[in-house]
This record gives structure tokens, C-alpha cells and sequence, in this order.
């Protein structure tokens, strides 16, 4: 923390905002983010990523970095609930009429539903003019239904859209994410292997705590398209930024991103680019990671060696301090320090620091504190319960070979007690974010 912390109180803070998530880079072609890199929230839409060769190709939407310093401490944003359309694993279906009950009013604008709007009618034109569909095309009509001209999310690579079909007297949503356009530098070959990374990834992800990813087809343009399950209660970012949850809601959700992550690392995956905005809410109360873009395999299935990864990929106050060292590093230990980030923004609705470099004033003054002090330093000594420091403490460990790995967090006593809603009769806790659907009168179509 900076010097201005002292005796256990908590100095100036870095405002929760949504981030830019960085797509890979190498690191011998391009230089670490600097604060120059960083963008204002209102020019999110079309934050730049970084990527490297070979890796998949992330979709983070919706995403900018934190204000200055000097900006006013956090407040419920006037932004609606995003809606990051996935359908619920367990089974509970949503109709349109229900959907727009949910979205209905004038929060749900978007700055960039415009452009796409006008590119849906743009397509539909080019539509009838052509005479024939591909399989692929059909594949996605007869499967998924007509997708929504206006989209429900916007990334720097890709938009997503709703997709509704009558199926059996029921109506089914997904989500439809409609990638980018081939670049006239790539190849064919090329563009298919880096929109084709994702889902190969993603489509071997069974498990509540994680996004469905159901198909990759064509659609009637010939763009290439995810469907994914629709999670109608939006993402974390929302829940944390609306505020009022609950120290129980607040740990429920925190232990559910760590089974997720759990399961990734034993399928030998690893995420890289957990934030609050990849994180989302269905009906039941199950937190779902999502957005599988700058993800890697670090093990296959045979092997009991971990590989290193390379490059620079997430959102900045996320990143872990060792990726932007240019070196390889342990992609799982990556995805520790970001949830050990977004368990700081749960409880503060702040964030730690902007970046994880010397150049951050809190975070210098946090390593600081990590190398002098025997106690858990500042930033994660005001955390509560006190149960969960040496816990956050263990997972924001600069160093990473002395970071802690999943199971030891989901083993320790205090991760043990969190009681997580979806699992008891009785929770003694109702999500934000299913509370604002409640009052939304949504009503589930079994």
C-alpha cells in the first residue's frame, strides 16, 4: 500500500472499474502495459488487447482500466446489469417475454448497440442477396434460432447476441458470439486457428461452476459463432459495483470462483484473465467462469508435467506481477493472484492497486510490506473475516514460487466453512443479482 497507510487503516485506493483485458503478447515483441496503456471506462468498448502467436484468442468485453486516484470512491453504477447471454447448466429456461421484463427501460442501452444494430441490417441486406446457405449456416438457424439484431455484449474481437427457438412448445435462449471478421494480413488457415483455440478449450468444460460452451458454427454471413449457455443474472462486476452483498454472499461467491478454478487446473487448464467482469450469475445462485480466450493448456491429460506459459494476457489489476517480467511463468499460479484481487474488490468494492509493477505506488508499498513485515501487511490486514487473511495473503504472494496452489486454499478450514448457497436447503444469503431478477418478476419456465 502506499505511505499513507498506516496503523492498519486503508490509504488511497484504486476505484473498481471495469479493465481492459489484454490479449498475449511475446514478450520479445512487445513492452509491458504501462499507465500509458490504460483507458478511461467511457472508450472501453474498443480497448486495444495484446496477443501473442498460437494462443486462443480472448473475447473479454465490456472492460477499462480503474480511474486516477482522485476520483470519487466507488458508487453503484448507473449502467444496467450486463448480460453475458449463457444458458443456466441445471436446466431452467428463460423465455424472450422474460428477458425483456429483465432488460426492459432505458438501462438497457449500450453505446455500442447502435453499430451493431446497423450491422445486422447491413447483414440481413447481404442476406438476400445471397441465393444459398452453407450447412454450417443451417446448423445454426435449425439448432439455435434467429439471433438479436441488437447485442447483449461487445468485445474488442467478437459481439454477443441473443439467440431464441422454440423447441417443444418452450422457448430456449442462447448466446451467440459472433467473432471478428478475417484480417486482410491473415490467412484462412490462420483466422479459423485462432477463433477454433477458444472453443477447443472451452467445449471440454462440463462443471456448475463453469460456462457451458455448446457449439462453433457459421451463420448466414459466413461469421464464425460460439453458442454458449445463457446466464441471465449478469456478471459479478455488476453485483459488486450495484453494492449491498452481504459478508456471506460475499464469501459464497469467492469459494465458488475457487472450485471453479479447481476444476480447471485438474482438467490441466488455466484461465488467465479472472476478473469480476468474466464471472457470471444464473438463476440459482451458481457463479460461472467464463470467456475462455486467453486461456491455456498447461498439462494434457497423459502428462504429470506443468508447462510453463508465456506472454502477457488479462486485465491489468489483475495480472499477476511475474507476467510482466517477459519470462515463462506457472499459468495456474496466474489465475491465484487474480482471485485473490477479486476477493479484495468483493469486500472494498476498490481495487489493491492499478497495476502489479514497481511503478504502482501501492503496489511498491505493498511489497514492501510483504518483505518486512511478519504479519499480513495492510492492504490485506483490514480484510475481514479474519479467517481469510492468511488465506489472501498466501494467494497475493508477489513471489510465485512461494504462492499458494488451489487445493491448498480449497482445503484450508476457513474455505471449508463458507457455506455456498446453491448447496443448502436453506441459504442464509440471496444473491444480488437474483434479487434484482425477483423484483424483475422473472419467472422460470421449467
Amino acid at each position: 500500500m502506499s505511505s499513507g497507510v498506516s496503523g492498519g487503516k486503508l490509504g488511497a485506493l484504486q476505484p473498481l472499474a471495469k479493465t481492459p483485458s489484454q490479449k498475449e503478447h511475446s514478450p520479445s515483441k512487445e513492452h509491458p502495459p504501462s499507465t500509458a496503456l490504460r483507458i478511461s471506462p467511457a472508450s472501453s468498448a474498443g480497448a486495444p488487447e495484446v496477443h501473442s502467436a498460437g494462443t486462443p484468442d480472448p473475447t473479454s468485453a465490456r472492460t477499462a482500466r480503474p480511474p486516477s486516484k482522485s476520483a470519487p470512491t466507488s458508487k453503484p453504477p448507473s449502467r444496467p446489469v450486463s448480460v453475458h447471454s449463457q444458458q443456466s447448466d441445471s436446466g431452467q429456461k428463460f423465455t424472450l417475454k422474460d428477458l425483456n421484463k429483465l432488460l426492459g427501460g432505458p438501462k438497457l442501452v449500450r453505446k455500442s448497440s447502435a453499430r451493431s444494430t446497423a450491422s445486422s441490417k447491413k447483414s440481413d441486406s447481404d442476406h438476400d442477396r445471397k441465393s444459398t446457405a452453407g450447412e454450417s449456416t443451417a446448423s445454426l438457424l435449425k439448432k439455435y434460432g434467429v439471433c438479436e439484431k441488437v447485442a447483449i455484449g461487445k468485445g474488442a474481437t467478437s459481439v454477443v447476441r441473443l439467440a431464441h427457438k422454440w423447441d417443444r412448445s418452450e422457448e430456449k435462449l442462447y448466446a451467440v458470439k459472433e467473432f471478428r471478421k478475417r484480417r486482410k494480413n491473415e490467412t484462412e488457415k490462420e483466422y479459423v486457428k485462432k477463433l477454433t483455440a477458444e472453443f477447443c478449450i472451452s467445449s471440454t468444460l462440463h462443471h456448475v461452476n463453469v460456462v457451458e460452451t455448446v457449439d462453433l458454427v457459421q451463420d448466414e454471413n459466413q461469421h464464425w459463432c460460439e453458442v454458449m449457455e445463457f446466464c441471465p443474472g449478469g456478471d459479478l462486476y455488476a453485483a459488486i459495483k450495484r453494492g449491498g452483498m452481504s459478508p456471506s454472499e460475499v464469501e459464497c461467491c469467492f469459494k465458488q470462483i475457487l472450485t471453479g478454478i479447481q476444476y480447471l487446473h485438474n482438467q490441466g487448464v488455466a484461465h488467465r484473465d479472472i476478473k469480476p467482469e468474466n464471472l457470471f450469475f444464473d438463476t440459482k445462485g451458481h457463479l460461472k467462469i467464463g470467456d475462455y480466450g486467453a486461456s491455456t493448456v498447461y498439462r494434457l491429460p497423459w502428462e504429470t508435467t506443468v508447462h510453463m506459459s508465456t506472454g502477457l494476457c488479462g486485465s491489468e489489476p489483475y495480472i499477476a506481477p511475474e507476467q510482466f517480467l517477459g519470462k515463462p511463468y506457472d499459468a495456474r499460479l496466474v489465475d491465484i493472484w487474480a482471485c485473490g484481487v477479486v476477493y479484495y474488490c468483493l469486500h472494498f468494492q476498490e481495487l489493491p492497486w492499478t497495476v502489479a509493477q514497481p511503478t504502482d505506488h501501492l503496489f511498491a508499498a505493498y511489497v514492501s510490506a510483504c518483505q518486512t513485515q511478519s504479519s499480513c501487511p495492510p492492504t490485506i490486514n483490514n480484510l475481514s473475516p479474519r479467517a481469510c487473511r492468511p488465506v489472501i495473503r498466501r494467494m497475493l504472494e508477489p513471489n510465485p514460487k512461494q504462492r499458494a496452489l488451489i487445493d491448498e486454499l480449497i482445503n484450508h478450514s476457513w474455505v471449508q466453512s463458507i457455506e455456498v448457497c446453491h448447496s443448502s436447503s436453506k441459504p442464509s444469503h440471496v444473491h444480488v443479482n437474483a434479487r434484482a431478477m425477483a423484483q424483475a418478476q422473472i419467472q422460470i419456465v421449467s
